[in-house]
Parts: structure tokens; C-alpha cells; sequence
């Protein structure tokens, strides 16, 4: 068993890892570049395999909060293992490698999955038994709980939605698609509310047609939602967000449903609306339900827990972060300390 950098040639075997790993998710190779190494941020020490005589087993790939409210934190993006290499050091190999790298980008926290800036999903999916197993096991604990919406879609909903634009021209609102040439405004509009979203809402603007529908008021954007900013290849809205000021006069509710007519125009007949704040309101404007349930689970390296204790004492006297994790968890047989790593 060894760790090997994660390049671009693996993405076809990372993907089929992905496939038996993530039972309860939709994923195609696409979804799985756009985590790993087609990200904006990717960093290949970030990325890593675990090989079993030339045979991927399980992959992670990690990334470092970059937002005001989340230096220091460092993210699992995303980590999976082949079901039959589970409980077989695998998982722990690759875990421990992230955390090294993390550490030494002066992270102080680790989260896993919920990373503002690409996300698989926001936390891991609390049915996923043996993955809370094994992250109780490393010292993690669940800080909160994220939500999916679902909603169905379809091309002839919403019938009145061009004179619900016309009310709103009445009173001084351009309601319309975004262009390439609105991203100053928009970046504008979104440093001054919400910067976390800036990264996904560009990636939206720069579909074909652009992802993104506008609310203007006197020469500037009060409004916006957008669509597949993130996990492209999927039915995913979001993010959106009304300016306070002119909130209660619909812009919302019009410019969720523009997206979500896209979304059924490209062929899909459901919606996925990720990581819910106002439940009620999607509820009522589109008949959006609660349909999946994620736990964020983190770890604080400002305190040293029993496991991370007896791994820096395995990896002492070791230069390479990488070479660490080999040399202290490729023992055969396994090692009192090496066991008690494992399966503690």
C-alpha cells in the first residue's frame, strides 16, 4: 500500500472508487475532475491516491479555507475508499496525509467536505455509518448539520412569471440573464454581501448561457441567483441572495424560478437546492422539500488529542510529509502503535 500524487490520468479510476464509495450520491467523471484536478484551487500535495499494487483504492483531495471567516481552516474536499479496502489502513493513510499537509499550510481546524469554494456536498451524509465510524475514531466531532432541498421542474411551470417581471419593470427593475460583461457588478454586489460565493457564482456566469439571472435597481444589481456554479454536471442551484434593502418585493421567488425553467430546459425534471438557509421560503416558491440530511464534522490541532499524539510520535525523526505517512503505517505486521492508530 503506498500514496501517490493525484494527477489528471487518474480521474477515470478516482471515478470509479467515487462510484462504490458514495452509494447515496450521483457521480460521473466530470463532477469528480471539478473536485480534484480541474479546481481552481487545486494543489497537487493536496491531492492523493492510495495504490495497492498499482491499483487505485482510494483517493482525497484537500483544500485551505480562503474567505475572511475561514482562514485557518483547512477541508477534506472530498475522501473515498473502495469498500473492500475500508478498515484496512487505507482511509487512515490518506486522511493523516491531508492533515499533515493542512498542518504545515498553518491550518488549525479541519472540516470535512463543507468548503465554501468547490463542495461536493455540504458534510457528510449521515447515513454514511461506517465514514462517522471512522471519523469519531481520528478525533473528529460533529459541529452542525447542513440540508438539501429537492424540488420537481419542468419547462411549463410558472406561466405568469413575464408578468411578474413587467410589475417589477413598473417599479424600477431590470430582471434579466446575466452577461459575461456584468461581472464587475456582480463581484461588486457579492464582495459587499456575500464574497464566500464570488468563486462559484463567476463559474456560473461563464456557462453557456451564462447561469445567472439579475435583479437591477438604479444601475446596480440588488438581486441575483444562479445555477451550477458547482457540481456542474448535476440539477444544482444556487447560490442566491437579495439585497436588503429591497427584499419582500419578489425578486427572490422570480429569480429562483428563471433558474430553475434553465434547469428543466436542459432536460432534467428535478432541482437539487444545496446547503438550505431559508427552508420556508423555498418551500412555498417552488414546492421544495427536505431531502438529505449532512453532518460537518471538524477536528481543532490547537489541542492534541490521544491519536494525534501517538501519530506525531510515529512520524518523529522524518523529513517528506508523505514519506512519514509511509514509513509509519507500512509495517508488516502491524506495530502496537501502528494497531492502536488504526483501530483505536
Amino acid at each position: 500500500m503506498r500514496i501517490e500524487p493525484l494527477t489528471p490520468d487518474l480521474v477515470p479510476e478516482i471515478t470509479r472508487v467515487a462510484k462504490h464509495a458514495f452509494e447515496f450520491d450521483e457521480i460521473d467523471e466530470a463532477l469528480i475532475r471539478e473536485k480534484t484536478v480541474g479546481a481552481e484551487d487545486f494543489d497537487p500535495e493536496l491531492g492523493v491516491v492510495v495504490k495497492v499494487e498499482d491499483r487505485v483504492v482510494g483517493f482525497a483531495q484537500g483544500a485551505v479555507g480562503v474567505g475572511d471567516d475561514d482562514r485557518g481552516i483547512g477541508y477534506v474536499r472530498l475522501l473515498a475508499v473502495s469498500p473492500a479496502w475500508r478498515r484496512r489502513k487505507a482511509g487512515t493513510l490518506l486522511l493523516f496525509t491531508l492533515e499533515n499537509q493542512l498542518r504545515a499550510r498553518n491550518c488549525h481546524t479541519i472540516s470535512i467536505m463543507d468548503c465554501p469554494q468547490n463542495y461536493f456536498q455540504p458534510g457528510l451524509d449521515f447515513r454514511y455509518t461506517e465514514g462517522v465510524c471512522f471519523l469519531l475514531r481520528h478525533g473528529y466531532r460533529m459541529v452542525h448539520e447542513n440540508h438539501n432541498m429537492r424540488c420537481d421542474i419542468e419547462v411549463g411551470q410558472w406561466p405568469d412569471l413575464e408578468a411578474e417581471i413587467k410589475r417589477l419593470s413598473a417599479e424600477g427593475f431590470e430582471v434579466r440573464r446575466a452577461q459575461f460583461a456584468d461581472e464587475p457588478h456582480i463581484c461588486e454586489f457579492l464582495q459587499a454581501h456575500w464574497p464566500a460565493w464570488v468563486a462559484e457564482v463567476k463559474r456560473a456566469l461563464r456557462r453557456d448561457p451564462p447561469g445567472v439571472h439579475l435583479a437591477w435597481h438604479n444601475g446596480k444589481v440588488v438581486a441575483f441567483a444562479a445555477y451550477q456554479g458547482n457540481n456542474a454536471s448535476l440539477s444544482w442551484f444556487g447560490p442566491m441572495g437579495t439585497d436588503p434593502e429591497v427584499r419582500k418585493k419578489g425578486l427572490g421567488a422570480i429569480l429562483l424560478r428563471l433558474c430553475l425553467k434553465d434547469l428543466a430546459h436542459q432536460g432534467w425534471r428535478h432541482a437539487i437546492i444545496p446547503w438550505v438557509g431559508p427552508i420556508s421560503f423555498y418551500a412555498r416558491t417552488c414546492g421544495a422539500w427536505l431531502d438529505r440530511c449532512f453532518w460537518v464534522y471538524r477536528k481543532d490541532f490547537s489541542t492534541k488529542p490521544l491519536e494525534w499524539k501517538l501519530a506525531e510520535a510515529a512520524l518523529a525523526g522524518q523529513s517528506d510529509p508523505v514519506n512519514k505517512l509511509l514509513r509509519a503505517f507500512s509495517f508488516d505486521p502491524m506495530t502496537r502503535k501502528e494497531s492502536e492508530l488504526v483501530n483505536k
